[in-house]
């Protein structure tokens, strides 16, 4: 079945890159401002409501078995545990009439995500498989260089996506775990691509290498406070603090260590602002036509005056303005290797999971959880789905 390869080909990804606690709060796209997006409010978010305790249906829900695993059990809790990340992460950009579809295909795939891990948690046992503290500390602080974090502004972010710092580390353990066990699998079926395999994806696929007009654009976004029972004081207030900002930056205030004290936008605000390099069209379904419109006005190092957006007030301060281009062959070589080696990596950890699903004692409670019995077979020759290209500039 070409759907549940293509499922199994996602759950690699997963296991090849980051646990399953920070995959699930990753947005289904890739990095754009809609990650920063999310997180725009979160400091003039008002406090929480006490939540109440469980009542004895929630924890029957929660202890519910959703499948076993040679008797193993994944219950209903660990996938809400993941489930209700996701969905609050994503909440704002599905329509309320999708809601409830797309927490169900996400339930189901959260509890195959589940089911494929427990699977190689057992296998990794069988073959003495470890990870020990000093392999567990290098593969947290190469997550944290790779999200630009430090570490207490991990704790931070974890702490308010109610993940503990232990869980997030039990992940990481996790990854690393798989990896090993992945990498027996590869010893001796893995060669290095040649010149002319990595010419000739370069020639067979140069519209991936195409790269349209884009820019690097800072900002910093001061967004009315949810706190304010009337919202035109509370935008007008925004405002003014927003005039008061750029003022201060037309003076010769340094433009990242204000947006690292004031802006809302907390995920670009540690990086003083910074929404990195974006293709045109980037920033339309997140702060609207006139803030794009601003940015791709500016030169380089200007200053714009107040943008209003949905979100708030933004200055925006222009970095890089790059032209549309073709990426050359030497600049993408590195990356198309890259990917040439991945994928014969990625068919042959399919491959293995697929073949221990079958030596796997997997049980259902709900038979329409099983993809395999429950998603349709292919009516054509199956084709490959594809990850993510290489794109020499980020």
């Amino acid at each position: 079945m070409n759907s549940f390869k293509n499922l199994l080909i996602t759950l690699v990804v997963i296991c090849l890159t980051v646990g399953i606690a920070e995959a699930a709060k990753k947005k289904p796209a890739a990095k754009t401002p809609a990650a920063d997006a999310n997180v725009l409010a979160e400091k003039t978010k008002p406090a929480e409501p006490n939540i109440p305790a469980k009542s004895a249906t929630d924890a029957n829900q929660s202890t519910a078995v959703a499948a076993t695993v040679n008797g193993t059990k994944i219950t209903e809790g660990q996938i809400n545990k993941i489930l209700n990340v996701q969905m609050e992460q994503v909440a704002d950009r599905i329509p309320e009439n999708m809601r409830d579809q797309y927490s169900q295909q996400l339930r189901k795939d959260i509890l195959e995500y589940l089911i494929v891990s427990e699977v190689l948690t057992q296998k990794e046992k069988q073959k003495n498989i470890d990870v020990n503290q000093t392999e567990l500390d290098q593969g947290t602080n190469k997550y944290i260089a790779q999200q630009n974090l430090t570490i207490d502004k991990l704790k931070s972010t974890l702490e308010r996506r109610h993940v503990t710092f232990a869980d997030f580390q039990n992940d990481i353990r996790k990854n690393l775990m798989h990896k090993k066990l992945f990498e027996g699998e590869f010893a001796g079926r893995i060669t290095t691509p040649t010149d002319e395999q990595e010419k000739t994806y370069y020639n067979e696929n140069i519209q991936m290498f195409q790269e349209p007009e884009s820019i690097q654009a800072k900002h910093i976004l001061i967004a009315p406070s949810k706190a304010t029972g009337d919202p035109n004081k509370a935008k007008a207030k925004a405002k003014a603090k927003a005039e008061g900002i750029l003022k201060k930056l037309k003076a010769g205030a340094d433009f990242n260590d204000l947006a690292k004290k004031d802006s809302n936008d907390i995920a670009s605000g540690v990086n003083g602002g910074d929404l990195g390099t974006q293709p045109k069209g980037t920033f339309l379904p997140y702060f609207g036509p006139e803030f794009e419109k601003v940015a791709y006005a500016l030169k380089p190092g200007q200053l714009s005056n107040i943008v209003e957006s949905p979100y708030g007030y933004h200055i925006i301060k222009l970095i890089a303005h790059n032209d549309a281009n073709t990426v050359t062959f030497e600049k993408a070589k590195d990356k198309i290797a890259q990917t040439l080696t991945d994928k014969p990596k990625e068919e042959i950890v399919v491959s293995y999971i697929q073949q221990l699903r079958k030596e796997t004692d997997i049980k259902y409670t709900n038979p329409a959880d099983n993809p395999e019995m429950t998603l349709p077979k292919a009516t054509a020759p199956p084709t490959r789905t594809e990850k993510s290209e290489p794109n020499s500039k980020k």
